[in-house]
């Protein structure tokens, strides 16, 4: 099939995280969840003070300084913080809130010092930012656990979880707006003799490399997953079957003139195949695959290192 231009497709607007484009770390994320509920502990060690310097007629922040343990969220807040957390709108959100909160805080305080009194209405409007913080913050804390469960652990890319929910988004976008949407199944090739003459830890540097180079090289509204053992899969928004072809091809010579380093100063020489389909309205999710599936087992009868397109007309 002849190459086309691929680069003038427009791009949809995305149903997932821009990060899952790429790789994440999951321990990464986890530091980074082990952050926000030492932040989350600290504000409540933070409000509770408050709350006791507001009945003694104390100045808050003075009490603070004093009796604060481990970091104050605002200071985590304005720190340094993994794009899983700040790709979030909730995080920006989170912000907001703090501003409003440590304000309305000031405000109740202040009245406090100068009269002795709670001011009712004050004090409402406080309690209810500081609700509605700890509502975000846990919005926040769960979006990155979902986040987290959609990542295959050993690649860093989207896992089948995540990849049958966006496959399902755009199967749905396809049926109602009718633009075109492929998928592609990739295969390393020989990926056994990998693992039987140079070991699973030499096997796991190649998928990790492999996965990282497929994220790395696609458009921003393309999305890559591990499909299972060697094999992944790639959804193509608004790409009809000839401009798939040309997308995978170009993916497939990246592959082929790269190699991965290993231990003993061994550099592994890789390739893949790839199976391409169109999706259809009027067929599912898994047919897509299946015909991605058996499209990759043409490419691999074709010699390997290859890119097969299925159509109706050769199935």
């Amino acid at each position: 099939m002849a190459s086309a231009d691929w680069s003038s497709v427009a791009a949809p607007a995305s149903d997932l995280p821009a990060a899952l484009a790429g790789t994440e770390r999951p321990e990464a994320i986890l530091q980074a969840l082990k952050g926000l509920e030492e932040a989350m502990a600290s504000h409540a060690e933070w409000l509770k003070d408050w709350h006791v310097n507001l009945l003694s007629r104390l100045d808050p922040d003075a009490e603070r300084r004093d009796t604060m343990r481990g970091p104050d969220f605002a200071a985590w807040y304005d720190g340094p913080h993994h794009r899983v957390l700040t790709e979030n709108p909730v995080f920006d959100r989170v912000g907001d809130r703090l501003q409003h909160m440590v304000s309305e805080g000031e405000t109740v305080a202040s009245t406090v010092r100068e009269t002795g009194t709670v001011p009712t209405e004050d004090y409402g409007a406080f309690m209810e930012t500081v609700l509605a913080f700890n509502t975000d913050v846990r919005k926040l804390e769960n979006d990155t656990w979902n986040r987290l469960a959609n990542i295959d652990p050993l690649t860093g890319i989207g896992n089948r979880q995540a990849m049958f929910a966006n496959l399902n988004v755009e199967h749905d976008r396809h049926s109602r707006s009718e633009q075109p949407c492929c998928v592609a199944m990739f295969d390393l090739d020989f990926f056994k003799a990998i693992n039987d003459t140079h070991g699973h830890v030499a096997g796991d540097t190649v998928l990790r490399s492999v996965a990282s180079l497929l994220a790395a090289s696609i458009r921003p509204y393309d999305r890559v997953y591990r499909y299972g053992g060697e094999e992944f899969l790639m959804c193509l928004p608004n790409t009809d079957p000839r401009a798939a072809w040309a997308i995978v091809e170009r993916l497939r010579l990246k592959v082929s003139n790269w190699s991965v380093p290993i231990k003993g100063g061994i550099q592994l020489q890789v390739s893949i195949s790839v199976g391409v389909a169109p999706m259809t309205a009027t067929d599912s999710v898994e047919t897509a695959l299946d015909r991605a599936d058996a499209a990759l087992y043409t490419a691999k009868r074709n010699g390997r290192n290859c890119v097969h397109v299925w159509s109706a007309q050769t199935a």
